[in-house]
């Protein structure tokens, strides 16, 4: 049996619970965002599967430095013109942190990111 030392404590690979791991990871921009219904330019998506199988999602958005509610629903359009949309929660930063300017702002996704059907052009 092959045991690693860590300071004083002996640890057992084979009884050492596995990380948890990320799958089917994606990255993709939306453009015409808006946050309860108003327009605030572009937003980076992150959606993923956690450990557990169940499905995650975060935003990154550059929006105006003003008074946010700590929640709301963010919407967007992807790239093959998909709008999509979800309930989100602020991450971060919280409004000690921010400076003069536009903000970075990181919004974690509540639930699923639902996306409506391409509309047919014909």
């Amino acid at each position: 049996m092959v045991r690693a030392l860590i300071g004083s404590e002996a640890l057992d690979p084979e009884a050492t619970p596995e990380p948890a791991a990320v799958r089917n990871h994606r990255r993709f921009a939306l453009t015409e965002v808006t946050f309860e219904a108003q327009p605030v330019g572009g937003a980076t998506v992150d959606v993923w599967q956690d450990a557990t199988g169940a499905s995650q999602w975060c935003a990154r958005v550059v929006m105006p430095n003003k008074d946010m509610p700590s929640d709301g629903v963010l919407a967007g359009r992807m790239r093959d013109g998909r709008l999509v949309r979800g309930q989100v929660s602020l991450l971060g930063p919280g409004p000690a942190l921010r400076g003069r300017g536009p903000v970075l702002l990181e919004w974690r996704g509540v639930g699923t990111l639902q996306a409506e059907a391409v509309p047919h052009k014909g």
